[in-house]
């Protein structure tokens, strides 16, 4: 498995929606082919596609091929992109902080101000 041939079969979006189809487990072709408004043997060229890169692997039982996403694929891929990404930087962990008492600043006021109103 080539990083060049995974990302090359992951390049279309048809393929990358078969491979979100797949990532909770596998899936017959039948049920693959529904999901697109496609002919059969575009989705099967798809399908060929993801397997000679080695995104999928298939299983017959009896007419009836499933279709399983090979995620060891997928870690090569991460694998290889990990070291452009660098690690993501954890945000530190800030000590609480004291609430600062600011000094009450007294205002002048006139003790008759809130009657000067009525008069």
């Amino acid at each position: 498995m080539q990083v060049e041939s995974i990302a090359k079969a992951l390049g279309d979006e048809s393929r990358r929606k078969i491979v979100e189809l797949l990532k909770d487990g596998e899936l017959p072709a039948s049920t693959i082919f529904e999901q697109f408004n496609y002919a059969a043997p575009t989705i099967s060229r798809h399908l060929s596609v993801l397997k000679e890169a080695g995104l999928v692997s298939t299983r017959r039982n009896g007419v009836f091929i499933y279709y399983s996403l090979e995620k060891e694929a997928l870690q090569v891929l991460q694998n290889w992109l990990a070291p452009l990404l660098g690690t993501p930087l954890e945000k530190p962990k800030s000590a609480p902080r004291e609430r600062s008492q600011k000094p009450k600043i007294k205002t002048e006021s006139n003790p008759f101000e809130k009657f000067q109103s009525e008069f």
